[in-house]
């Protein structure tokens, strides 16, 4: 990859700044947190050149709210050596009801699968939307074009559409820390809550998770959000396409790695291993928070106590629960119970000599936090949901003196790459009992194969690597996004059609029908075409001068029925009939219908087996529409009948089976919508020649027309068309401004 491909300044916005403020007599001075972001951004300034032409000091701004939000900050950005920060200012009460409101007392509990904690207030949301627009104000004071503007997590969805909106041409990205939920529970949101939601991500470029699940979860709910088209992690919008991929976030692997052999660190592990004479260590650490599954981690261990007695007396478990939000009831409910858990069994196993446990509510430094993971025996990480869990990587990266063994909950993000780990389900108390014996008991040839591969992995996919991948990512998503752009039909290219269409002397048009002239309806007999629309067909019908054809999939008698009275030609059934201004209908050839006989019994077989499908059948086609029924069922009921259609015509080379929107499609492969233009073409002369239509069955069509014609796809899918438009309302305009 080349390292000169980037962008000139990086925006990051995350909720909280990551630095802490003191008032010094110069002024307020910004003290640099640790965190993974923070370093590795600052690592990525030196490996990469984040600011591109006459290689001035490398720029990275950093937007969010102060930890202590009584510190007077300036409004205006003030610089901190490699950072420029830029403060954002909220209320307190505006803080109450965006971050501990919608953002943990909603967004939190659904996206972990705690629906039940889940609380909906109205002005949650309002709170909500206010502090991301806040956010989309600061960031537009100092935004220049070139930036990429790099948004991070759940308190901040709707800030990228808010972006996008202000600055249309600016690189976003979005990355998400948590998971995303699937359709069943998002959906739980309020329609507008969600809408807006997706809405407000999907103005990024790209957006990013940890896990190809999350990202899954997050496509099937923009299908059953929206109405935008989607193929693999593409989502075409109606302004651009926008990529959902995985990014599974790392950490600075050498950092802790190489840490375990500091002098500090060593200082530390002499301290620990003195008060465990002969004794296995099981170490957590965890923030406070009932996604981390600690009761139920302390259940199994338990279980463990009491199923293998013979390791009384030779293990401790230390387990470290870091404070968080203890001042909300719910979180020091949860404390409590965890203290009298941990009495009791403590109460039932312990002896004058040895405890079970070593419970500990406080934070660790990183000399500690290395310290213990490097002696431990154990890495006790059971979640029962979280979107990565770093901890899990941490402990991998810092078994160097000891070899010790990871148990990791099929329920974290980490698991999807850590597959060496132990890997459990938290609420089995039983299955984590067997897994903390094996891993005391493992062989060290096991325990150092399985961590060779896994501290292989994370050294070659790092933070700066993960930083890096996403960058990389959201620049050839651009580069897609401008590829498409080329073809749309903007201005310029708009006024070169309408002036070649003055000056011909003889056009003729080719139009589809749905979702070329009128939107897509629930049932195709409800698409209607409107009057101003028709009144458009009609002027450009006219002029003697054109020839509109009017060429779609739809029978005869709903064309007839539309266009009835106008001077256009009629092609139904994607080019079998043709109908020339007041002249009967043409077949192309005298079909033998005998194979709807066949046929017709498992489309109608499918549509039980798919509620909302339904049969459609034509002279000389039958048609499967999907369009109304479940999304995934109807894409795994579209695979099987595909695989049906496929064998039944396997010895008939003259049939084919065609993908339309939302419908597929069984007829005869002697005929399409491109032979029927050559029908229309054959013997006649014209110098300027207008092709639209918007699903694969044009493609027939735009292959077959000269190179000299202007062919139009409407929407965002790749093409044979030399020009795109977002969607139809877009390539009325056209037509209205060829006439008007």
């Amino acid at each position: 990859m080349d390292n000169n491909i980037l962008f000139e300044r990086l925006i990051i916005a995350a909720y909280r700044l990551p630095f802490k403020f003191t008032q010094t007599k110069s002024g307020i001075k910004a003290v640099q947190n640790s965190g993974g972001l923070v370093s590795a951004i600052l690592t990525l300034s030196e490996k990469f050149m984040l600011i591109a032409g006459n290689g001035n000091e490398k720029k990275i701004i950093w937007t969010g709210i102060a930890d202590d939000m009584s510190v007077d900050l300036p409004s205006a950005a003030f610089e901190n050596e490699q950072f420029d920060i830029v403060p954002v200012g909220i209320s307190p009460k505006l803080n109450d009801l965006h971050y501990a409101g919608f953002s943990n007392d909603l967004l939190w509990p659904l996206f972990h699968y705690f629906p039940s904690y889940c609380v909906y207030n109205n002005d949650y949301f309002v709170g909500y939307k206010e502090v991301n627009s806040r956010f989309c104000d600061e960031i537009i004071k100092v935004a220049k074009p070139g930036d990429f503007i790099w948004v991070h997590d759940y308190q901040l969805l709707l800030l990228p559409e808010m972006i996008r909106e202000r600055l249309p041409g600016v690189t976003i990205g979005f990355f998400l820390h948590i998971p995303f939920p699937s359709f069943e529970l998002f959906r739980l949101l309020p329609r507008y809550w969600r809408e807006s939601i997706i809405t407000g991500m999907l103005g990024a470029d790209l957006i990013g998770f940890h896990t190809n699940d999350y990202t899954q979860h997050f496509i099937k709910c923009v299908k059953r959000t929206t109405i935008f088209e989607c193929h693999q992690n593409i989502i075409y919008t109606p302004n651009k396409l926008v990529k959902a991929d995985v990014f599974p976030i790392g950490i600075d692997y050498d950092k802790f790695h190489n840490a375990c052999l500091n002098e500090n660190v060593l200082a530390e592990k002499q301290k620990i291993l003195k008060n465990l004479p002969g004794q296995k260590l099981i170490f957590s650490v965890d923030r406070l928070d009932y996604s981390k599954g600690l009761l139920l981690r302390l259940k199994g261990y338990e279980t463990f106590l009491e199923k293998f007695p013979e390791w009384h007396t030779k293990v401790v478990y230390n387990m470290v629960v870091v404070p968080s939000r203890d001042s909300i009831e719910k979180y020091k409910e949860m404390k409590k119970e965890i203290e009298s858990t941990v009495g009791r069994i403590n109460g039932q196993y312990s002896s004058l000599a040895w405890r079970p446990i070593i419970y500990q509510y406080r934070s660790l430094s990183f000399n500690e936090m290395v310290a213990l993971y490097d002696v431990s025996d154990v890495g006790l990480i059971t979640p029962l949901r979280d979107g990565m869990n770093l901890v899990a990587k941490e402990y991998v990266a810092c078994q160097v003196e000891n070899k010790g063994v990871l148990i990791l909950s099929e329920m974290a993000g980490a698991a999807a790459e850590l597959d060496d780990a132990l890997i459990i389900n938290p609420v089995d108390h039983n299955l984590l009992a067997e897994a903390i014996h094996t891993a005391l008991v493992m062989e060290p040839a096991d325990k150092h194969a399985r961590l060779e591969r896994m501290q292989h992995r994370l050294a070659t996919y790092n933070v700066f690597t993960w930083a890096y991948d996403f960058f990389h990512q959201a620049y050839d998503t651009k580069e897609h996004q401008r590829m498409l752009n080329v073809k749309f039909v903007n201005n310029p290219i708009a006024s070169q059609i309408t002036s070649e269409y003055h000056n011909a002397h003889s056009r003729i048009l080719f139009l589809d029908y749905d979702g070329t002239l009128v939107a897509f309806s629930k049932y195709p007999e409800l698409a209607v075409i409107d009057r101003k629309t028709i009144n458009i067909i009609k002027k450009i019908s006219q002029d003697p001068k054109n020839h509109i054809v009017i060429i779609s999939g739809r029978n005869r008698e709903f064309l007839e029925r539309q266009f009835k009275g106008i001077n256009v030609t009629l092609v139904a059934e994607h080019g079998y009939f043709i109908k020339r201004g007041n002249d009967l209908w043409e077949a192309a050839f005298d079909p033998d219908l005998h194979w709807k006989e066949t046929v017709m019994p498992v489309l109608l077989e499918y549509v039980n087996r798919c509620n909302g499908t339904f049969v459609e059948e034509k002279t000389s086609s039958i048609a499967w529409h999907y369009r109304n029924a479940d999304s995934d069922l109807a894409q795994r009921r579209l695979h099987e009948l595909r695989d049906d259609l496929t064998e039944i015509i396997r010895n008939k080379p003259d049939f084919e089976i065609i993908d339309g929107n939302k419908v597929l499609e069984l007829k005869s492969g002697r005929y399409d919508k491109g032979q029927a233009a050559n029908a229309l073409l054959l013997n006649e002369s014209f110098d300027f020649i207008l092709a639209a239509g918007d699903d694969k069955t044009d493609e027939f069509l735009f292959k077959a027309l000269p190179e000299t014609a202007y062919t139009i796809r409407i929407g965002l899918s790749p093409s044979l068309a030399k020009f795109n438009v977002a969607e139809f309302t877009i390539f009325l305009e056209l037509l209205k401004a060829l006439v008007s």
